[in-house]
Protein backbone atom coordinates (compact mmCIF):
# COMPACT_ATOMS: atom_id res chain seq x y z
CA UNK A 1 0.00 0.00 0.00
CA UNK A 2 1.26 3.20 -0.84
CA UNK A 3 0.87 6.37 1.23
CA UNK A 4 -1.45 7.90 -0.94
CA UNK A 5 -3.88 5.06 0.09
CA UNK A 6 -3.56 5.65 4.15
CA UNK A 7 -4.64 9.53 3.87
CA UNK A 8 -7.30 9.09 0.69
CA UNK A 9 -10.32 8.42 4.01
CA UNK A 10 -8.97 11.58 5.24
CA UNK A 11 -8.83 13.76 2.44
CA UNK A 12 -12.58 12.55 1.75
CA UNK A 13 -13.52 13.10 5.20
CA UNK A 14 -12.26 16.35 5.28
CA UNK A 15 -13.82 17.14 1.62
CA UNK A 16 -17.28 16.56 3.00
CA UNK A 17 -16.64 18.77 6.50
CA UNK A 18 -15.21 21.74 4.44
CA UNK A 19 -18.33 21.33 2.01
CA UNK A 20 -20.89 21.14 5.11
CA UNK A 21 -19.28 23.96 6.15
CA UNK A 22 -19.08 22.39 9.29
CA UNK A 23 -15.92 24.10 10.67
CA UNK A 24 -15.94 27.51 12.46
CA UNK A 25 -14.98 30.29 10.40
CA UNK A 26 -11.53 30.61 12.09
CA UNK A 27 -10.72 27.08 11.31
CA UNK A 28 -12.53 27.22 7.69
CA UNK A 29 -9.54 28.77 6.01
CA UNK A 30 -7.10 25.76 7.70
CA UNK A 31 -9.02 23.39 6.85
CA UNK A 32 -8.82 24.26 3.21
CA UNK A 33 -5.07 24.67 3.63
CA UNK A 34 -5.09 21.10 4.59
CA UNK A 35 -7.21 19.59 1.95
CA UNK A 36 -5.21 21.48 -0.76
CA UNK A 37 -1.71 19.98 0.19
CA UNK A 38 -2.96 16.90 1.03
CA UNK A 39 -4.38 16.90 -2.82
CA UNK A 40 -1.20 17.71 -4.31
CA UNK A 41 2.36 15.68 -4.45
CA UNK A 42 4.85 17.60 -2.14
CA UNK A 43 6.93 19.54 -3.99
CA UNK A 44 11.04 19.15 -3.83
CA UNK A 45 12.38 22.59 -5.63
CA UNK A 46 16.15 21.64 -7.19
CA UNK A 47 18.23 24.96 -7.26
CA UNK A 48 21.71 25.98 -8.11
CA UNK A 49 23.37 27.97 -10.75
CA UNK A 50 24.30 27.00 -13.82
CA UNK A 51 27.33 23.83 -13.91
CA UNK A 52 26.08 23.07 -10.25
CA UNK A 53 25.12 19.37 -10.83
CA UNK A 54 20.99 20.23 -10.42
CA UNK A 55 19.73 17.68 -14.16
CA UNK A 56 22.38 14.85 -12.37
CA UNK A 57 21.10 15.04 -9.24
CA UNK A 58 17.33 14.64 -10.31
CA UNK A 59 18.51 12.17 -12.55
CA UNK A 60 20.16 10.20 -9.91
CA UNK A 61 17.18 10.59 -7.91
CA UNK A 62 14.72 9.28 -10.41
CA UNK A 63 16.96 6.39 -11.43
CA UNK A 64 16.80 7.45 -15.10
CA UNK A 65 18.42 9.86 -17.00
CA UNK A 66 15.51 12.06 -17.69
CA UNK A 67 17.04 15.56 -18.19
CA UNK A 68 19.92 15.71 -20.79
CA UNK A 69 22.76 17.10 -19.57
CA UNK A 70 22.19 20.71 -21.68
CA UNK A 71 18.86 21.46 -21.63
CA UNK A 72 19.15 25.34 -21.17
CA UNK A 73 15.29 25.12 -20.12
CA UNK A 74 15.05 26.92 -17.31
CA UNK A 75 12.80 25.47 -15.11
CA UNK A 76 11.99 21.45 -15.89
CA UNK A 77 9.19 19.65 -13.55
CA UNK A 78 9.18 15.55 -12.85
CA UNK A 79 5.99 14.79 -12.45
CA UNK A 80 4.06 11.37 -12.22
CA UNK A 81 1.87 10.38 -15.37
CA UNK A 82 0.55 7.38 -17.13
CA UNK A 83 2.68 7.43 -20.01
CA UNK A 84 6.25 9.30 -20.95
CA UNK A 85 5.93 12.55 -22.21
CA UNK A 86 7.03 15.89 -22.32
CA UNK A 87 5.56 18.92 -22.41
CA UNK A 88 7.00 22.38 -23.29
CA UNK A 89 6.12 25.99 -22.43
CA UNK A 90 7.44 28.72 -25.30
CA UNK A 91 8.58 31.97 -24.82
CA UNK A 92 5.58 33.10 -27.19
CA UNK A 93 3.25 31.34 -24.80
CA UNK A 94 2.58 28.59 -26.98
CA UNK A 95 3.14 24.69 -25.94
CA UNK A 96 4.32 21.91 -27.43
CA UNK A 97 3.52 18.17 -25.91
CA UNK A 98 5.66 15.17 -27.63
CA UNK A 99 6.32 11.40 -26.58
CA UNK A 100 8.96 10.33 -24.67
CA UNK A 101 11.93 12.07 -22.24
CA UNK A 102 13.67 15.58 -23.49
CA UNK A 103 16.69 13.59 -23.77
CA UNK A 104 14.92 11.43 -26.91
CA UNK A 105 13.73 14.61 -28.72
CA UNK A 106 14.88 17.75 -30.04
CA UNK A 107 14.44 20.41 -27.62
CA UNK A 108 12.53 23.28 -28.86
CA UNK A 109 15.02 26.53 -28.85
CA UNK A 110 13.30 28.85 -27.41
CA UNK A 111 11.43 26.14 -24.09
CA UNK A 112 11.02 28.54 -21.04
CA UNK A 113 9.71 25.55 -18.92
CA UNK A 114 9.46 21.68 -19.80
CA UNK A 115 7.21 19.33 -17.37
CA UNK A 116 7.90 15.93 -18.30
CA UNK A 117 5.68 12.87 -16.92
CA UNK A 118 6.87 9.36 -15.92
CA UNK A 119 4.70 6.37 -15.17
CA UNK A 120 6.74 5.75 -11.50
CA UNK A 121 5.07 5.71 -8.66
CA UNK A 122 7.04 7.57 -6.03
CA UNK A 123 6.43 10.07 -8.28
CA UNK A 124 2.42 10.16 -6.81
CA UNK A 125 4.17 11.37 -3.55
CA UNK A 126 6.07 14.46 -5.14
CA UNK A 127 7.21 16.65 -8.25
CA UNK A 128 10.83 17.26 -8.40
CA UNK A 129 11.49 20.93 -9.51
CA UNK A 130 14.67 21.72 -11.34
CA UNK A 131 15.33 26.11 -11.18
CA UNK A 132 18.33 27.82 -12.28
CA UNK A 133 19.31 30.67 -10.87
CA UNK A 134 21.57 32.42 -13.79
CA UNK A 135 21.55 35.94 -15.03
CA UNK A 136 22.05 39.13 -12.86
CA UNK A 137 21.97 39.09 -9.12
CA UNK A 138 18.20 40.57 -9.06
CA UNK A 139 16.61 38.12 -11.62
CA UNK A 140 18.19 35.23 -9.70
CA UNK A 141 16.44 37.20 -6.72
CA UNK A 142 13.06 37.44 -8.36
CA UNK A 143 13.28 33.32 -9.31
CA UNK A 144 13.88 32.36 -5.51
CA UNK A 145 11.32 34.55 -4.27
CA UNK A 146 8.63 32.40 -7.09
CA UNK A 147 10.18 28.98 -5.91
CA UNK A 148 9.68 30.00 -1.86
CA UNK A 149 5.73 30.47 -2.87
CA UNK A 150 5.40 27.12 -4.16
CA UNK A 151 8.26 24.96 -3.19
CA UNK A 152 8.10 22.25 0.60
CA UNK A 153 11.35 21.43 0.24
CA UNK A 154 14.23 23.29 -1.30
CA UNK A 155 17.64 20.93 -2.20
CA UNK A 156 20.48 24.27 -3.08
CA UNK A 157 22.92 22.33 -5.24
CA UNK A 158 26.52 23.73 -5.08
CA UNK A 159 30.75 23.05 -4.89
CA UNK A 160 31.31 25.76 -2.16
CA UNK A 161 28.20 27.93 -1.44
CA UNK A 162 29.90 30.89 -1.93
CA UNK A 163 29.08 35.00 -0.63
CA UNK A 164 26.68 35.40 -3.16
CA UNK A 165 24.65 32.42 -2.44
CA UNK A 166 24.51 32.95 0.78
CA UNK A 167 23.33 36.05 0.59
CA UNK A 168 20.11 35.15 -1.81
CA UNK A 169 19.51 32.64 0.62
CA UNK A 170 19.30 34.60 3.34
CA UNK A 171 15.98 35.91 1.78
CA UNK A 172 14.08 32.57 2.28
CA UNK A 173 11.90 32.38 4.77
CA UNK A 174 12.88 30.30 7.91
CA UNK A 175 9.75 27.56 7.46
CA UNK A 176 11.58 26.56 3.88
CA UNK A 177 14.74 26.82 5.50
CA UNK A 178 13.73 24.11 7.87
CA UNK A 179 12.84 21.50 5.30
CA UNK A 180 15.40 22.31 3.01
CA UNK A 181 19.21 20.89 2.14
CA UNK A 182 22.50 22.11 1.32
CA UNK A 183 24.01 19.55 -1.07
CA UNK A 184 27.37 19.34 -2.47
CA UNK A 185 27.92 18.29 -5.31
CA UNK A 186 30.79 16.61 -7.22
CA UNK A 187 31.96 15.97 -3.85
CA UNK A 188 34.31 12.94 -5.13
CA UNK A 189 36.23 15.52 -7.07
CA UNK A 190 36.18 17.93 -3.98
CA UNK A 191 38.11 14.82 -1.99
CA UNK A 192 40.70 14.63 -4.63
CA UNK A 193 41.36 17.81 -4.41
CA UNK A 194 42.10 17.39 -0.56
CA UNK A 195 38.99 20.38 0.06
CA UNK A 196 36.11 18.51 0.69
CA UNK A 197 36.59 18.34 4.74
CA UNK A 198 37.54 21.87 4.94
CA UNK A 199 34.31 22.86 3.18
CA UNK A 200 32.05 20.73 5.15
CA UNK A 201 33.78 22.48 8.25
CA UNK A 202 33.78 26.21 6.90
CA UNK A 203 30.19 25.79 6.10
CA UNK A 204 28.76 23.96 9.26
CA UNK A 205 28.24 27.15 11.42
CA UNK A 206 26.27 28.57 8.26
CA UNK A 207 24.46 25.16 8.04
CA UNK A 208 23.21 24.85 11.49
CA UNK A 209 21.46 28.11 10.69
CA UNK A 210 20.11 27.99 7.11
CA UNK A 211 19.32 24.51 5.88
CA UNK A 212 18.06 21.20 7.71
CA UNK A 213 21.50 19.29 6.58
CA UNK A 214 24.41 19.17 4.52
CA UNK A 215 24.66 16.19 2.23
CA UNK A 216 28.03 16.10 0.58
CA UNK A 217 27.29 13.72 -2.72
CA UNK A 218 29.32 11.90 -5.72
CA UNK A 219 26.47 12.14 -8.04
CA UNK A 220 27.95 10.52 -11.14
CA UNK A 221 28.63 7.82 -8.92
CA UNK A 222 25.60 7.28 -7.17
CA UNK A 223 24.35 7.28 -10.75
CA UNK A 224 26.58 4.30 -11.23
CA UNK A 225 25.32 2.51 -7.75
CA UNK A 226 21.94 2.45 -9.22
CA UNK A 227 22.37 1.51 -12.75
CA UNK A 228 24.42 -1.59 -11.92
CA UNK A 229 23.76 -4.60 -14.26
CA UNK A 230 23.14 -6.62 -11.14
CA UNK A 231 20.96 -4.06 -9.41
CA UNK A 232 21.39 -1.49 -6.63
CA UNK A 233 25.27 -1.92 -5.82
CA UNK A 234 24.23 -0.89 -1.91
CA UNK A 235 28.15 0.15 -0.57
CA UNK A 236 28.87 2.57 -3.84
CA UNK A 237 24.84 4.16 -2.88
CA UNK A 238 25.99 4.44 0.76
CA UNK A 239 29.62 5.59 -0.22
CA UNK A 240 28.24 7.90 -2.71
CA UNK A 241 25.97 10.22 -0.35
CA UNK A 242 23.09 9.34 -2.71
CA UNK A 243 21.41 6.84 -0.08
CA UNK A 244 21.68 9.38 2.80
CA UNK A 245 20.18 12.05 0.60
CA UNK A 246 17.79 10.01 -0.71
CA UNK A 247 16.77 9.11 3.08
CA UNK A 248 16.92 12.70 4.40
CA UNK A 249 14.04 14.03 1.52
CA UNK A 250 11.62 10.97 1.60
CA UNK A 251 11.70 11.38 5.42
CA UNK A 252 10.85 15.31 4.89
CA UNK A 253 8.42 13.96 2.43
CA UNK A 254 6.67 11.74 4.65
CA UNK A 255 6.78 13.67 7.97
CA UNK A 256 4.84 16.82 6.13
CA UNK A 257 2.42 14.45 4.79
CA UNK A 258 1.73 13.03 8.38
CA UNK A 259 1.99 16.11 9.72
CA UNK A 260 -1.00 17.66 7.60
CA UNK A 261 -2.87 14.18 7.95
CA UNK A 262 -2.67 14.44 11.86
CA UNK A 263 -3.93 17.60 11.68
CA UNK A 264 -6.49 17.32 9.57
CA UNK A 265 -7.81 14.55 11.46
CA UNK A 266 -7.48 16.35 14.88
CA UNK A 267 -9.36 19.37 12.99
CA UNK A 268 -11.98 16.46 12.05
CA UNK A 269 -12.29 14.71 15.45
CA UNK A 270 -13.09 18.09 17.18
CA UNK A 271 -15.68 19.60 14.71
CA UNK A 272 -16.68 16.71 12.89
CA UNK A 273 -16.58 13.52 14.47
CA UNK A 274 -19.13 11.39 12.47
CA UNK A 275 -17.81 12.36 9.10
CA UNK A 276 -17.40 9.21 7.29
CA UNK A 277 -15.53 9.27 4.17
CA UNK A 278 -17.17 9.03 0.38
CA UNK A 279 -17.59 5.51 -0.48
CA UNK A 280 -14.78 3.80 -2.77
CA UNK A 281 -15.12 0.61 -4.97
CA UNK A 282 -14.48 -2.19 -2.66
CA UNK A 283 -11.37 -4.34 -3.19
CA UNK A 284 -11.65 -8.02 -4.08
CA UNK A 285 -14.21 -10.19 -1.30
CA UNK A 286 -11.31 -12.31 -0.75
CA UNK A 287 -9.13 -9.07 0.38
CA UNK A 288 -11.84 -7.66 2.94
CA UNK A 289 -10.33 -9.47 5.40
CA UNK A 290 -6.81 -11.00 5.35
CA UNK A 291 -6.47 -13.84 8.03
CA UNK A 292 -4.36 -12.03 11.23
CA UNK A 293 -5.51 -8.39 10.25
CA UNK A 294 -6.48 -5.95 12.59
CA UNK A 295 -10.94 -5.55 12.16
CA UNK A 296 -11.77 -2.36 11.22
CA UNK A 297 -13.72 0.38 13.80
CA UNK A 298 -17.03 -0.77 13.27
CA UNK A 299 -15.70 -4.55 13.80
CA UNK A 300 -13.80 -3.59 17.06
CA UNK A 301 -15.54 -4.32 20.33
CA UNK A 302 -16.13 -2.36 22.78
CA UNK A 303 -13.13 -3.33 25.53
CA UNK A 304 -13.17 -3.10 29.20
CA UNK A 305 -11.74 -0.35 31.11
CA UNK A 306 -8.61 -1.66 32.40
CA UNK A 307 -8.18 -2.97 28.86
CA UNK A 308 -7.86 0.36 27.74
CA UNK A 309 -5.91 1.80 30.01
CA UNK A 310 -3.53 -0.81 29.89
CA UNK A 311 -3.00 -0.70 26.15
CA UNK A 312 -2.86 3.40 26.85
CA UNK A 313 -0.27 2.92 29.18
CA UNK A 314 1.80 0.81 27.09
CA UNK A 315 1.64 2.70 23.76
CA UNK A 316 2.87 5.92 25.84
CA UNK A 317 5.31 4.21 27.31
CA UNK A 318 6.69 2.78 23.92
CA UNK A 319 6.57 6.60 22.66
CA UNK A 320 8.08 7.79 26.28
CA UNK A 321 11.08 5.21 25.26
CA UNK A 322 11.01 6.63 21.66
CA UNK A 323 11.78 9.84 22.92
CA UNK A 324 14.02 9.57 25.30
CA UNK A 325 16.23 7.27 23.10
CA UNK A 326 16.05 10.39 20.44
CA UNK A 327 17.55 12.50 22.92
CA UNK A 328 19.92 10.49 24.28
CA UNK A 329 21.75 9.83 20.95
CA UNK A 330 22.99 13.16 21.40
CA UNK A 331 22.43 14.05 17.61
CA UNK A 332 20.16 17.48 17.13
CA UNK A 333 16.49 17.09 17.76
CA UNK A 334 13.99 17.02 14.97
CA UNK A 335 11.44 19.64 16.44
CA UNK A 336 8.96 18.51 13.64
CA UNK A 337 9.53 14.59 14.08
CA UNK A 338 8.92 15.06 17.88
CA UNK A 339 6.23 17.09 17.32
CA UNK A 340 4.73 14.34 14.72
CA UNK A 341 5.06 11.72 17.09
CA UNK A 342 3.49 13.31 19.92
CA UNK A 343 0.73 14.31 17.88
CA UNK A 344 0.56 10.59 16.51
CA UNK A 345 0.48 9.30 19.54
CA UNK A 346 -2.37 11.52 20.98
CA UNK A 347 -4.21 10.12 18.09
CA UNK A 348 -4.00 6.64 19.13
CA UNK A 349 -4.95 7.28 22.27
CA UNK A 350 -7.98 9.26 21.66
CA UNK A 351 -8.82 5.90 19.47
CA UNK A 352 -8.32 4.01 22.13
CA UNK A 353 -10.22 5.71 24.75
CA UNK A 354 -13.57 6.15 22.31
CA UNK A 355 -13.47 2.20 22.01
CA UNK A 356 -14.06 1.62 25.84
CA UNK A 357 -17.22 1.78 27.72
CA UNK A 358 -19.16 4.79 27.13
CA UNK A 359 -20.39 4.44 30.67
CA UNK A 360 -17.13 4.21 32.31
CA UNK A 361 -17.02 7.69 33.90
CA UNK A 362 -13.22 7.46 34.41
CA UNK A 363 -13.01 6.92 30.91
CA UNK A 364 -15.49 9.39 30.30
CA UNK A 365 -13.34 12.30 32.14
CA UNK A 366 -9.82 10.75 30.27
CA UNK A 367 -11.88 11.12 27.10
CA UNK A 368 -12.49 14.91 27.32
CA UNK A 369 -8.53 15.01 28.69
CA UNK A 370 -7.57 13.28 25.17
CA UNK A 371 -9.83 15.46 23.45
CA UNK A 372 -8.34 18.96 25.19
CA UNK A 373 -4.98 17.04 24.36
CA UNK A 374 -5.38 16.51 20.60
CA UNK A 375 -6.88 20.09 19.96
CA UNK A 376 -3.34 21.22 22.19
CA UNK A 377 -1.28 19.44 20.09
CA UNK A 378 -2.58 21.15 17.34
CA UNK A 379 -1.85 24.24 17.91
CA UNK A 380 2.05 23.15 19.15
CA UNK A 381 2.44 21.65 15.74
CA UNK A 382 1.19 24.90 14.27
CA UNK A 383 4.03 26.79 16.15
CA UNK A 384 7.29 24.37 15.42
CA UNK A 385 9.36 25.54 18.02
CA UNK A 386 11.48 23.70 20.35
CA UNK A 387 9.36 25.32 23.16
CA UNK A 388 5.94 23.67 21.21
CA UNK A 389 8.31 20.63 21.56
CA UNK A 390 9.10 20.74 24.94
CA UNK A 391 4.91 21.19 25.86
CA UNK A 392 4.08 18.65 23.11
CA UNK A 393 5.83 15.95 25.33
CA UNK A 394 4.58 17.18 28.55
CA UNK A 395 1.11 16.96 27.81
CA UNK A 396 1.91 13.00 26.80
CA UNK A 397 3.77 12.28 30.32
CA UNK A 398 0.63 14.29 32.03
CA UNK A 399 -2.11 12.03 30.77
CA UNK A 400 -0.12 9.30 31.21
CA UNK A 401 0.32 10.39 35.05
CA UNK A 402 -3.11 10.54 34.50
CA UNK A 403 -3.95 6.96 33.50
CA UNK A 404 -1.39 5.08 35.27
CA UNK A 405 -3.47 6.79 38.61
CA UNK A 406 -6.54 6.55 36.93
CA UNK A 407 -6.36 2.30 36.24
CA UNK A 408 -6.88 -0.10 39.12
CA UNK A 409 -4.48 -1.93 41.10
Amino acid sequence: MNMQHHYEPVVDRLKTALDGKLFPSEWHQWGSRLLDHLRKPVQVAVLGGPGSGKSTLVNMMLGDQVIPRVSGIPVVEVAYGASKRTMYELADGMSVQRAGLPGDLDVPENAVRARVELPDDLLIRHNLVEVGLSGNPGHQMSMLNWVVQWADIVLWCTDEFDEGEQKLWANVPDEIKDHSFLVLTMADRQMMRGVLQDRIMDLAPIVEEEFLGLYPIATEQAITARRSGTGLNEALWQSSGGKRLMDGVLRQIENGRTADVDQATMLLNRFAPDIEPSPRPAPPRASLQQPGAPMSSAQSPRQSGDQVLKAALAMLQDCANELLNTVASGEDVDTEAVLSRCVHSMNDLAGMLHRADPDDLVLQELQSDAQEGSEMMLLFQLEKDDQAAVDAVTLLLQLKKEIAQARPN
